[in-house]
């Protein structure tokens, strides 16, 4: 008696616009940023639709971790590649980026109209602010144990501290000397056996010719805005909380080259971006990008900030095996990390003196003064962060309450 065969796949067109469609309906519905997307397309391809074996994108998490990028995006490029090769990449990056793009370009044509002198308004986002501090710290905490191991991550963890709060260093350029740190220890360790690297994948660019047409065509139309979010991109490890430092140097202030946001409206913009769907890093580019050049600058923005993801992905995947053996990227790992939390520290500090201080912390300042509200604000909402208690959204949402019905007129 013959074995019944396999049915076939489904047409490849069938699986491109199912993963357009089930990526665009996470991030819509997603609230939390790139680990809860993941945890929902995890749920969706591994569990509903069996495109993945279950809990297949969380065993893979130290990989998207590993490659510069949005963790969302990086996720949604192992899918698309996995599924339909590097269009699927393409569909499913695209995917996750468009209900933030538009839901944030919304928010951002709308924004000048907000009442911003309202009391109400006023203590809302004062409670946003103040859970962001507490969520971020929140979020460091959480990180430091599996970071923070040995000497050298307290070392490297002191003099990122130093050189952005002491010497007014770009925040960026602490994340690239963390790496060029951790390569040097590594290629200086003491190797066994000498075993050389596993090749890779004959030709792992093919196929990426329109990825590289966009992204010259992006360049070409908005340069400096394209380099700036594609900087931010090849930087982003670890989440979009890490990138705040850097936004806040590029941003903010009157010496600020692109943008000269004022600190409370830059902390508003933030605020905002963690309270809609989809990734946050893509929320905060679109805004910045409309802030710079309107709808134009929104999507050059978006798009340099997801071009690295989209690019890496593809060459790391089909040649994953070379990359996690590889001593550069296993060097650029542990440098980058201990960078990482101290951004992490530095961005939750952003945000508390924009909510906890009524003032800016400085070396000499004596005690700050502080809101006690605000404090308390911050403090519940790290612990929840911490434990678990409520997600990233339930927590901006009940203390923007909080705020506003504290200081209600």
């Amino acid at each position: 008696m013959a074995e019944p065969s396999e049915a076939p796949p489904p047409p490849r067109r069938r699986i491109l616009l199912r993963l357009f469609l089930e990526y665009v309906r996470i991030s819509l519905c997603v609230v939390g940023g790139g680990y809860a997307i993941i945890v929902a397309a995890d749920e969706a391809f591994g569990k509903r639709l069996k495109w993945l074996r279950e809990g297949e994108l969380l065993d893979r998490l130290p990989v998207f971790q590993m490659i510069p990028g949005l963790i969302a995006g990086n996720s949604a490029a192992y899918v698309g590649l996995k599924m339909a090769g590097v269009a699927g990449v393409a569909v499913a990056m695209s995917a996750v980026a468009l209900p933030s793009f538009v839901v944030i370009l919304a928010v951002a044509r709308g924004y000048d109209w907000l009442p911003m002198e309202n009391p109400w308004l006023q203590g809302a986002f004062l409670g946003l602010r103040a859970a962001l501090a507490g969520i971020v710290a929140g979020t460091a905490v959480k990180t430091w144990p599996r970071v923070m191991r040995g000497v050298y991550p307290y070392v490297a963890l002191a003099a990122c501290l130093v050189l952005v709060l002491w010497f007014r260093v770009n925040a960026a350029w602490t994340l690239v000397g963390g790496m060029l740190c951790g390569i040097a220890l590594e290629l200086a360790r003491p190797r066994r056996g000498g075993a050389a690297t596993p090749p890779g994948e004959g030709r792992p660019w093919r196929g990426l010719w329109p990825g590289v047409l966009l992204a010259g065509a992006c360049a070409a139309a908005a340069p400096a805005i394209f380099a700036t979010f594609a900087k931010f991109g090849l930087l982003c490890f670890g989440g979009g909380n890490v990138l705040v430092p850097v936004y806040f140097d590029e941003f903010v202030g009157p010496e600020a080259p692109l943008l000269q946001l004022p600190a409370d409206e830059f902390n508003n913009l933030l605020a905002i971006t963690q309270m809609t769907p989809g990734p946050i890093s893509v929320n905060a580019a679109t805004f910045f990008g409309y802030r710079l050049q309107g709808v134009l600058g929104s999507f050059v923005a978006t798009t340099g900030l997801l071009a690295p993801s989209f690019f890496l992905m593809v060459l790391a995947l089909r040649s994953l095996e070379k990359w996690r053996a590889n001593p550069l990227v296993k060097g650029l790992l542990r440098g980058v990390a201990p960078a990482t939390v101290a951004l992490m520290v530095v961005a939750a500090k952003i945000f508390a003196e924009m909510s906890v201080f009524k003032a800016p912390l400085s070396v000499g300042s004596g005690l700050p003064d502080v809101r006690l509200f605000a404090l308390a604000l911050a403090a519940f909402s790290g612990w929840a962060l911490w434990a678990g208690r409520l997600r990233i959204m339930q927590l901006v949402l009940l203390c923007a309450a909080l705020g506003a019905l504290a200081l209600r007129p």
